[in-house]
């Protein structure tokens, strides 16, 4: 767990996900507001379904890391109060679960504080004491460059970009895929 202020960082529980849910739905509604970059790939006319997304996941943080579709989240804390998370997930299949796929989402109200920094410590800090996990693979939208300095700042290096890879409410928005080694070799 770490602080930043008044903010501390914890791996969430099965008994955190409805708070985890609502604070989800309040981060993508503010996703490309007001000139800010966009945090996912939905538009308006696509919001966010809590009653959809519970039952998958609290399956996915059941799951053990050697089975596919695997998930683990942080929850970033003003005080008692849910803020942001950084969630990591395991593929689909077995033959990629050397690879961790990130996201993160703070709410505007928090964001630039250090909690981006103190989530990604504890998720990067967690994974390299996964033996199974060798990676951590994000994609960070055009339009979101304090991400993307947040994640240089880690370590994370640039495996490509794919222009037009999204258009959001009719913003054209390229992603860029980037990766961290957290093998034991590294």
């Amino acid at each position: 767990m770490g602080t930043a202020g008044t903010m501390t960082v914890r791996l969430l529980a099965i008994a955190d996900v409805d708070e985890y849910l609502a604070s989800m739905a309040a981060i993508n509604a503010e996703s490309g507001l007001d000139g800010s970059g966009h945090s996912h790939p939905y538009g308006r006319d696509e919001p966010f379904d809590i009653e959809a997304r519970r039952e998958r996941e609290i399956r996915q943080w059941s799951t053990p890391l050697d089975q596919p579709e695997w998930a683990r989240v942080w929850g970033l804390f003003d005080h008692d109060d849910l803020v942001g998370h950084l969630g990591l997930s395991g593929p689909a299949v077995r033959s990629g679960l050397h690879r961790a796929q990130m996201g993160m989402g703070i709410l505007s109200t928090h964001r630039r504080q250090g909690g981006g920094t103190l989530l990604l410590g504890a998720a990067i800090e967690w994974a390299r004491t996964q033996p199974s996990i060798d990676w951590i693979d994000l994609g960070v939208f055009s339009d979101n460059p304090g991400a993307r300095a947040l994640y240089d700042r880690f370590g994370f290096t640039v495996q490509g970009c794919t222009p037009d890879r999204f258009r959001i409410d009719g913003v054209s928005v390229a992603d860029t895929s980037m990766a961290l080694d957290v093998s034991a070799s590294n």
